[in-house]
């Protein structure tokens, strides 16, 4: 069976293209080995440092984002955020943006509020106080799964 070999880049994306394909009867531990053994021997210096995945050239070739999945999660915390600031009819004369807060403005408890923009001064606040991040994310999720 063929296994194709994909550079993997600093962002974490994956090469479009295989640098390298290569004839193997095992399973994916035994072409990592054969690969890292005898094929990585073959590229130049500059590529032996990179790292690389080795796929099934007979499974799916398809790129999967990284960042797609937390792309997904603050866009909805995006919008959980921006509802609770429209209720409470927030208004600011500089810009704004929103994250989550440990400071004296909150007590010094974990609050998710509207920052101005820039220097993080606490405008107001969107959600509860909470004793530790992780129930401030409780809370977030929360709200993620009462969106209509």
């Amino acid at each position: 069976m063929n296994w194709n070999v994909y550079k993997m880049f600093k962002n974490g994306k994956r090469a479009k293209a295989p640098m390298a394909v290569f004839e193997l009867d095992g399973d994916e531990r035994e072409a990592e080995t054969y690969f890292r053994s005898i094929i990585l021997e073959n590229f130049n210096e500059k590529n032996r440092g990179s790292d690389f995945s080795i796929l099934r050239a007979d499974l799916p070739q398809e790129r999967i984002d990284p960042n797609k999945k937390n792309n997904e999660i603050l866009r909805k915390q995006v919008l959980v955020l921006a509802k609770a600031a429209r209720k409470k009819n927030i208004t600011h004369s500089r810009k704004t943006t929103t994250g989550l807060m440990f400071a004296s403005a909150t007590y010094w408890k974990w609050q998710w509020c509207i920052l101005e923009s820039g220097t993080n001064n606490f405008v107001a606040g969107l959600s509860p106080r909470f004793d530790n991040s992780v129930e401030a994310d409780k809370w977030m999720n929360q709200q993620i799964k009462n969106l209509k």
